[in-house]
């Protein structure tokens, strides 16, 4: 994702528009896949100091529902408001973003920008069920034949706190 920038590099409060789209092509935590690739809009600016890349960004990803497994799609939109400086004039700034020979890279800013909006827990509907911890069925397709009677032993002893049988 690199665009040239010569025409607006010479003039100062030059502006130009922007727009791309482009398949991803990193892996993401958690995601299967991109099922739609990122798009781009936005502006870029030459602010004297370095060049001011405002944009909005989107694109859809398929994820794996946190309870059941079933692939959920969730699209994915994000800002960016960030500054390129040219390589060499800056100083003392290491994660400053820099470009070079008239052309900057976006790969790196549009990769962070996904990363940092990614959802961090999917389900597929808010009342999803999950699965069964012992035989692994769906439960949203129906319930299973398994006891879930067990109590945790570590509270065992409790449990006698609710005897019926036993007069208190």
């Amino acid at each position: 994702m690199r665009l040239t920038i010569s025409q607006i590099l010479r003039n100062p409060s030059e502006s130009m528009e922007v727009s791309f789209s482009e398949k991803i092509e990193m892996a993401y935590p958690d995601v299967v896949c991109f099922s739609e690739p990122v798009t781009i809009k936005g502006l870029l600016t030459n602010t004297k100091k370095g060049i001011l890349f405002e944009a909005e960004g989107a694109t859809e990803a398929e994820f794996l529902c946190s309870r059941c497994l079933t692939t959920v799609k969730e699209p994915i939109q994000f800002q960016i408001n960030e500054m390129f400086y040219q390589a060499g004039k800056v100083e003392n700034d290491k994660e400053a973003e820099t470009f070079s020979d008239e052309q900057i890279d976006f790969t790196d800013i549009i990769q962070r920008s996904i990363l940092e909006n990614l959802p961090m827990k999917v389900v597929c509907k808010e009342d999803c069920k999950g699965l069964c911890p012992k035989c692994g069925k769906n439960l949203n397709e129906g319930n299973c034949d398994c006891d879930h009677t067990e109590f945790d032993p570590r509270l065992e002893s409790l449990r006698t706190l609710f005897n019926v049988d036993e007069e208190v």
